[in-house]
């Protein structure tokens, strides 16, 4: 019963602080920069001198 107590106790303090993450992260509105990482392998090079050999 008491490993119950220890494992129930563990999981909020995880939770919690998953709830607080989440909380700082949106607070400081740093979740938009995702999609810009994650759609940057797809913009074209703007470079002359870059060519398609290093893309490959």
């Amino acid at each position: 019963m008491e490993v119950i107590i220890l494992l129930v106790f563990i999981s909020v303090v995880w939770v919690a602080a998953a709830l607080l993450f989440l909380g700082w992260q949106l607070a400081k509105r740093t979740h938009d920069h995702t999609d810009r990482v994650a759609l940057l392998p797809l913009d074209t090079p703007t470079d002359p001198e870059t060519t398609d050999e290093h893309y490959l």
